[in-house]
């Protein structure tokens, strides 16, 4: 599938716009469209992102103010976007609405056309309900659409064939994206970026949405219900509660990560103009506090596995072999009672109907039996069923200890306290040693650092600046790394309570039809949540060879990475050919950059679809050791690319490296004509460029 034509009418600096592109080749997918800053580039990006998502596609523009999923922040940031997006000319030239055309060209080669129309009233207000989509298929242009149906159902029903047939909305991050975006995404923690990208890949935003909605739905569907069930309100209340916080954590979490990514950004600024005062002194106080960063992390992650295993573990292991083996013979003893009353159970509900048949047959004995006589005969066949139960088999618990265990629970219980065996004493030493060696090399380093900072000259102030950031960034690194543990304790928390309110649910099977309502929308969240955890593991290994093939293509340094390697927890390991974790030296901002860079090649890779690329300002932040490598990495791909660019990165020899790959080349013009700005394309490129290449 490619973009064949875009068509802008009153968008932006736009009063009216055309770009058609050929097919790609296999030679050929370039499709290369030029502007200065401010001249109308990411306008057309917005343009082609909101043109297939509308509402949805928000968080994917820069400007956005956007940055959360809260659906009325949503709603007022999209209406205030569009009121601004009205091209300034067409109120006072009677026109009050604009319109983006997306058509497309299959892979058989048939034509799909989008056609979003936002109408505003005379004074420039959007209203939701003023948004048209209109949807053509083939040669024809046939109409698409749900029959009768209007308002938000229809765009839902539209946002539905979008996704099917081109791209859902939670997957675009990877095929329509800002190069800026990418530098800031890239300082992000690599497992933090690679759960991102593999949770768009599955739609799983979209799966916990869904999870929510049915636990709001059961609790509503409960309320509805005459029955009161005090435990039932009190695990909601201890579920809500622990939502609270795990929210009110993501919340901070959230805050604190693009501070924390300016400080860092304001300290590698720092660090160099420090080393503009000469090479010598100002050079080893950089790699000194690279090193000195490095070693921090260290102390941290390993402070953090300690921690993880003195709360969970060691603490069961302190707990002794003894008393692991009580609990083992306990469990076991209460999963034979269980199969021994569940057998007994069963029995005793065809007891009366056994009775029923001995006291049918004794009617026929002849001579009749006497009343006393068949009460008798009655009794005795009662006492010789209870006999068959009697005694309990063996190991048979006298009595439950753990009556809230099901036999799934007290197997996993079980597992685990056989996992302890392999928890060794070393792998605790080996963990304080490592904390310990790298506190000492802390501590030297800090020393050194002082004794290299008073040799450079007139650097008193960037100097204080300077420690004031690494103190600064220390605080939150460690508060970063505080907050993700309890969001990992809050969620493991909420999972249990969730868990809990599904098995107590389940009880009320039997009850009015809104709690039964209610407690099969439990179920079916809970399923929800288990195909969550188990998804995104699922994907990893795919992922991480993608990844490795991408990196590979774009890295400077061939030799550096020789495989990515990815566990289920999403960490990430970037090994050499000898198997070293290089992510224990300090990774500069485009080595960070190529690995976000590979994630979104991955991701779109690995998701299967077809669907173009469109890159605003490609190359980024990125250092000119890597532009190359990217720029021929995206001419690798199957699919159309369309590159947005300045006029100081796809120019010259980089232009040179992609020409002969490249479709079309459009340039986009500015003029301001009184006090309307207006832009307009046409066939061709910078022009000092173009003698270039």
């Amino acid at each position: 599938m490619y973009i064949s034509q875009i068509a802008l009418r009153d968008w932006k600096a736009y009063a009216s716009a055309l770009f058609d592109f050929p097919a790609p080749t296999p030679d050929k997918n370039i499709i290369l469209i030029g502007a200065p800053n401010g001249y109308g580039k990411t306008s057309l990006f917005e343009a082609i992102v909101l043109g297939m998502f509308g509402r949805d596609g928000l968080p994917l523009i820069a400007r956005s103010p956007f940055s959360s999923t809260d659906k009325e922040r949503l709603a007022t940031s999209y209406k205030n976007f569009l009121e601004k997006a009205l091209h300034q000319g067409a109120l006072d030239g009677g026109r009050s609405s604009c319109s983006i055309k997306l058509s497309f060209k299959d892979d058989d080669g048939s034509d799909l056309e989008i056609q979003r129309i936002w109408h505003f009233s005379d004074s420039g207000v959007y209203r939701p309900q003023d948004e048209e989509i209109q949807i053509f298929e083939g040669d024809t242009r046939k109409p698409v659409g749900p029959p009768g149906v209007q308002g938000t159902e229809r765009l839902d029903w539209f946002r539905d064939y979008i996704a099917q047939t081109f791209l859902p909305y939670y997957l675009a991050a990877f095929f329509l994206f800002d190069g800026e975006q990418v530098s800031a995404f890239a300082e992000r923690e690599m497992a933090a970026q690679v759960r991102v990208g593999i949770e768009g890949l599955l739609g799983i935003p979209v799966l916990k949405q869904l999870a929510d909605d049915l636990r709001s739905y059961a609790s509503a569907r409960r309320r509805e219900s005459p029955i009161n069930d005090k435990t039932l309100e009190r695990l909601e209340g201890e579920r809500d509660t622990f939502k609270f916080h795990l929210e009110n954590k993501k919340r901070r979490f959230e805050e604190i990560e693009p501070d924390l990514l300016k400080l860092k950004e304001e300290r590698e600024n720092l660090t160099r103009e420090l080393a503009s005062f000469g090479a010598g002194s100002q050079a080893q106080l950089q790699e000194q506090l690279q090193q000195l960063d490095q070693y921090r992390r260290a102390v941290q992650s390993a402070t953090d596995q300690l921690e993880a295993l003195l709360s969970q573990d060691i603490a069961l292991c302190l707990s002794g072999r003894g008393l692991r083996e009580a609990l083992k013979n306990t469990l076991e003893s209460e999963s034979v009672r269980e199969g021994w009353e569940n057998g007994k159970l069963q029995g005793d509900s065809n007891l009366e109907r056994f009775l029923g048949a001995v006291d049918t047959g004794m009617s026929k004995i002849e001579p009749r039996l006497d009343t006393t006589q068949r009460n008798s005969v009655l009794d005795t066949a009662r006492q010789a069923w209870e006999h068959l139960w009697y005694p309990p088999p063996t190991n048979c618990a006298t009595a439950y200890v753990h009556p809230y265990l099901n036999e799934l629970e007290r197997r996993k219980v079980m597992e685990q306290l056989d996992n302890l065996q392999n928890l060794t004493s070393p792998q605790i030493v080996e963990i304080l040693n490592t904390i310990d060696v790298n506190r000492k090399q802390v501590e030297r380093l800090q020393s050194e650092i002082t004794r290299t900072e008073s040799i450079a000259p007139h650097v008193d102030k960037k100097r204080e600046r300077l420690t004031t950031l690494n103190g600064q960034i220390q605080e939150l690194d460690q508060e970063l790394g505080s907050i993700k543990r309890e969001i990992v304790s809050y969620e493991s928390q909420l999972n249990t309570k969730n868990t809990e309110l599904t098995k107590l649910a389940g009880q009320w099977d039997q009850a009015k039809p809104a709690v039964r309502r209610a407690q099969r929308a439990f179920k079916v969240a809970s399923v929800v949540d288990e195909i969550v955890g188990k998804a995104v593991p699922s994907q990893i290994a795919a992922i991480a060879k993608a990844m490795t093939d991408a990196h590979r293509s774009m890295a400077h340094k061939k030799d550096l990475v020789e495989r990515i390697d990815i566990d289920d927890n999403c960490d990430v390991k970037l090994l050499n050919h000898e198997g070293v974790d290089v992510r224990r030296y300090d990774l500069s901002a485009g080595e960070k950059q190529i690995f976000t860079q590979a994630l979104i090649s991955a991701v779109s890779s690995v998701s299967g679809r077809g669907f173009p690329m469109v890159v605003d300002t490609p190359l980024g932040r990125l250092d000119i050791e890597h532009r190359k490598g990217v720029l021929k990495h995206l001419v690798q791909r199957e699919h159309q690319v369309i590159l947005l660019s300045t006029n100081t990165e796809v120019v010259g020899e980089y232009l040179r490296e992609i020409a002969p790959h490249v479709l079309k080349k459009y340039i986009v013009s500015f003029e301001r004509v009184g006090e309307v700005g207006q832009s307009t394309a046409r066939v061709g490129y910078f022009e000092s460029t173009e003698a270039q290449a």
